[in-house]
């Protein structure tokens, strides 16, 4: 059991004065017992509270400095909002642990309503209670401070709108696409541009009415989707193509995509192309066509004792022989073999696509001698040097490569063991992701076969949500780069089964309080917003939980009990309903 079905549990405690959390603290894993930061489970409880003299016997009972549960002083809403903000890059953990509670108000309260959002972003100037208060205010509210009208967009003031920013990507996928008809376009593009999903036709018109500027920052963009560099790209300009390529959060389909295009390319792209050692950047140029960027992107950095700008400068005046006294043998070789600059692809097909590209671009002499430099074996080069030599072999060629490639390939490659890089993805630059959706329901891909697929453009809902994706640059306000441990990447193979049946809809979300041992069940719980089918389904699993804990532990109880049952979850065999009762039988005495 992880440290995150114990925090899970925690959080359901309602430990709103800190207590539960100080007593078992000592009885803790140490990444529990030792943290400095807030724990999760209490800055979720301080969301639900306005009062300060709680919020600061919080600070007390856990032996914290009394500023940091300041920080988080519920009321007014909009200061919590900003609250929350801050504590967003300092501690992420606590700030999605916190926000989890947001998402599921937003949707049972504002869903895709742009007057009750309307009416949301009218109160929180002036609202003095805590952000759910607000948020509940103004589900509830019927007056007219949003849209009146189909036609009549959302006013949001541009004081509102950093805040604006963070409550939609806290909110469901699903109510901000029901949204979006009433916001004005400027706003749409900066929610794109931090992240937020869009429907493909939303996307195509957010750039299309973008100015190249406005496109250049959403080339930029580290947090944005892998479908707006997809789509970016279909503008065929060659420096946008550039920022795009050079943008370090583009994956290796589009890359190899925009290499392969007939958009040539920017001189800034290539420069950096010949000048970095990067392989994620290199390795799509295999598909350019051009003999400089294929030998840039098949040079062995380790074996080299140059710089690649170096290395490739002198390729093309001397050839590979002129390389070979800059180059040195990685391992002991027989006395007398001369070292090689150059590697072969990982995959064979991919070798034979960089070939006919070349063909095709630079003509079937350019070809030819990518022969001469890379090491293959004999055979396999004698067969190369056939197909290429006449436009039936080239002919013949390109059939096999059609022939062995596609999505079918791309699903051979993800039953197998995964490189650490994309390699799957430069083979298969497009993928029918309905064929894809077909192969993971007959046979689940493994946890990094789907992390590679989610961070694909035009992957479908259900696989992200199942690979427990976010993007790559992370939910904005949280640090770049930063993910969420509770993934589901620890999980075991029974738990995986079960989150992958609770996301596909086969098993109902409730039955995890039935179903699994409590300790799976907790880390389960800790993913309810990943694995359940909509935000209902993950509040309906909360609102279960703390019903079933009520109906047995009596207010005066609510301590005893909690420690006990912590104490109990990780060696408890049975489900998670039947520890509430053991853990409540055992406080009754």
């Amino acid at each position: 059991m992880s440290k995150t079905a114990m925090i899970a549990l925690l959080a359901e405690m309602n430990d709103a004065d800190g207590v539960i959390f100080a007593r078992i603290r000592n009885e803790m894993p140490a990444a529990l017992r030792d943290t400095e930061t807030l724990p999760p489970a209490v800055v979720r409880t301080a969301l639900h509270l306005d009062d300060a003299a709680a919020l600061f016997a919080i600070a007390g009972n856990l032996g914290l400095p009394r500023g940091a549960i300041a920080e988080l002083y519920t009321g007014p809403a909009l200061r919590m909002l900003r609250a929350l903000r801050a504590l967003g890059p300092k501690n992420p953990r606590a700030y999605t642990e916190a926000t989890r509670g947001v998402r599921e108000l937003m949707d049972r309260h504002l869903g895709g309503s742009a007057a009750a959002w309307g009416r949301l972003l009218a109160l929180l100037p002036t609202h003095e209670g805590p952000l759910h208060a607000a948020i509940e205010a103004a589900g509830a509210g019927d007056d007219h401070s949003g849209p009146t009208g189909p036609d009549e967009l959302l006013a949001i003031p541009a004081e509102l709108r950093t805040e604006f920013r963070q409550l939609a990507l806290l909110a469901p996928a699903d109510s901000i696409a029901r949204l979006l008809p009433a916001l004005r376009p400027h706003i749409v593009r900066d929610l794109v541009r931090f992240g937020v999903e869009v429907p493909p036709a939303v996307l195509a018109d957010t750039i299309a009415r973008a100015t190249p500027a406005q496109c250049r920052s959403l080339a930029r963009a580290r947090r944005a989707l892998p479908e707006v560099g997809a789509a970016l790209i279909g503008l065929d300009d060659p420096a946008l193509n550039a920022l795009v390529y050079l943008n370090p959060h583009t994956g290796e389909a589009i890359r190899a995509r925009i290499m392969a295009s007939s958009t040539p390319l920017h001189p800034t792209l290539v420069e950096r192309l010949c000048d970095n050692w990067s392989i994620p950047t290199r390795l799509p140029a295999l598909w350019s066509g051009d003999p400089l960027l294929v030998r840039a992107a098949l040079l062995k950095r380790r074996t080299m004792s140059i710089t690649l700008a170096e290395s490739l400068a002198i390729w093309q005046d001397r050839g590979i022989e002129g390389l070979r006294p800059h180059a040195r043998h990685q391992v002991a070789m027989p006395a007398g073999s001369e070292p090689r600059p150059f590697r072969a692809p990982r995959y064979r097909l991919l070798f034979m696509i960089a070939l006919l590209r070349l063909c095709d671009r630079a003509g079937p002499r350019a070809a030819l001698d990518l022969l001469d430099d890379v090491p293959v074996a004999e055979s396999e080069a004698r067969r190369c040097r056939e197909l290429l030599s006449s436009p039936a072999g080239i002919a013949r060629l390109r059939a096999e490569i059609d022939a062995a490639g596609g999505t079918r390939r791309l699903v051979r490659r993800l039953r197998t063991d995964l490189p650490r890089f994309g390699w799957p993805m430069l083979e298969t630059t497009s993928v029918d992701w309905a064929e894809i959706t077909r192969a993971h329901r007959r046979k689940r891909f493994s946890d990094p076969a789907l992390a590679l697929l989610a961070k694909q453009d035009g992957c479908p809902a259900e696989l992200r949500r199942e690979a427990g994706w976010v993007p790559t640059g992370g939910r904005w306000p949280v640090p770049i780069g930063w993910s969420d441990p509770r993934t589901g990447r620890g999980l075991a193979a029974s738990e995986r089964a079960t989150a992958a049946d609770v996301a596909a809809g086969r098993t109902p979300i409730g039955e995890l309080l039935t179903g699994p041992r409590a300790a799976s069940a907790c880390e389960l719980l800790a993913l309810r917003d990943t694995i359940a089918p909509d935000g209902r389904a993950a509040h309906e699993l909360s609102v279960r939980l703390r019903e079933l804990i009520e109906r047995r532990v009596t207010p005066a109880d609510r301590v005893a009990f909690a420690v006990v049952a912590l104490r109990l979850l990780p060696e408890f065999e049975g489900s998670l309903a039947q520890l509430v009762d053991t853990a409540a039988a055992a406080v009754r005495g």
